[in-house]
């Protein structure tokens, strides 16, 4: 009979172990879920309308405002007179007069290593 290498047994073993292991988990969170009871709610509180800024509603008080309605300020500024530039910021465009580095050359942020090892990626 062979002699077994103790890489390959020793792999094994753990591959195993890793086995049983998920199968625990596996086993505790189903034994979870399935004994978990939920408490019922107070029936009385859930039929009232939540009291609240919004004066309550089916939605429970919730409103929600997209950031897209920021623009739409914008635009209603703009047909009343305003101009659109006042009403929303310019991007700043960034230009540099540097030439282009080479992957040899060191890197502009100091470190002392060439570009490519660098910032190069």
């Amino acid at each position: 009979m062979a002699q077994k290498d103790p890489l390959v047994e020793y792999t094994g073993e753990g591959h195993k172990m890793f086995e049983e292991l998920g199968a625990a988990i596996r086993e505790e969170v189903v034994l979870t879920l399935f004994h978990a009871e939920i408490a019922p709610e107070d029936q009385a509180a859930l039929a009232q309308p939540a009291a609240g800024p919004n004066g309550g509603g089916p939605d429970g008080g919730v409103q929600y405002e997209h950031q897209t309605m920021a623009g739409a300020d914008a635009i209603a500024a703009a047909g009343a007179g305003e101009a659109v530039a006042t009403a929303l910021p310019k991007a700043q465009m960034v230009s540099t007069t540097a030439e282009k580095l080479g992957r040899n050359d060191p890197c502009w942020c100091g470190s002392g290593k060439k570009y490519k090892k660098c910032h190069g990626a």
